[in-house]
């Protein structure tokens, strides 16, 4: 079985290092961040199984970042658990959605306790929940050959809960369907040496992409919203990371 992947947000150095040094004997692939922005660009990288949060951090505290990765209903889109040394703040964490609340004056067992309950309990509703509404295990692709657009998408829906692939050449596509199976792939209509709907046309003779929605998108002006595309779903008549997550989302509901 894959390792679960944790990911430990703490502004102390010295515990991001044996905390991590903790989870790593016991089997667990950790990443660390100072910073609620570092938490952030580690995501964008890989979805973390668990978020193990401290919530007095400078800059973005651990309150805001909480905000920032839950939902309208204030329910986050990974299992997190608090780890602060701010015990008082147990009862209000009962309140919340997170999965557990545990003080730093805590043992280092109680801690792998808390981690693998909480690994059990989620492993678990991911195998047992249905697909449907779930956005967190929604698989999101998206090709887009501008750096910048590229990050800025990543992180919209990394937030916003789908597990999101990222490439920037139309080359890779096939390849990365081999080895990944998302729900919708996010296709930029203007590419260097080729466009985003002779890419969908292709892709009808994949057996790899059968029953993927596409969604093709242009900010150009070049394509109308009454334009017919082979092979495509929908599309977006913008590049804009919120319209194409508000696109999305109204697909897989």
């Amino acid at each position: 079985m894959t390792p679960a992947r944790i990911l430990l947000v703490d502004d102390e150095p010295s515990l991001l290092l044996t905390v991590g040094d903790l989870l790593k004997l016991e089997g667990y692939d950790v990443t660390t961040a100072q910073t609620g922005e570092d938490a952030i660009l580690a995501m964008r990288r890989q979805t973390p199984d668990l978020i193990i949060l401290d919530i007095s951090m400078p800059g973005m505290t651990g309150l805001a970042l909480l905000k920032k990765l839950s939902g309208p209903d204030g329910k986050p889109h990974y299992p997190i658990l608090i780890f602060s040394a701010r015990a008082n703040m147990e009862a209000f964490f009962k309140t919340t959605a997170v999965e557990g609340f545990l003080a730093k004056t805590s043992d280092p067992t109680q801690l792998l306790a808390e981690v693998k309950r909480i690994l059990l309990k989620t492993r678990k509703d991911a195998r047992t929940e249905p697909q449907a509404g779930s956005k967190s295990r929604r698989m999101v692709l998206i090709l887009e050959d501008d750096p910048t657009l590229n990050m800025r998408m990543k992180t919209s829906f990394t937030i916003a809960g789908y597990e999101t692939l990222t490439i920037t050449d139309g080359h890779a596509l096939a390849q990365t369907l081999q080895s990944h199976s998302p729900s919708v792939i996010l296709l930029k209509s203007l590419l260097s040496g080729t466009t985003g709907n002779a890419i969908a046309e292709s892709l009808a003779d994949y057996t790899t992409a059968r029953g993927i929605s596409i969604i093709l998108y242009d900010a150009s002006g070049i394509h109308k919203p009454g334009d017919k595309f082979i092979n495509v779903t929908r599309f977006i008549p913008s590049n804009n990371p919120a319209d194409l997550l508000k696109a999305t989302t109204a697909l897989l509901s």
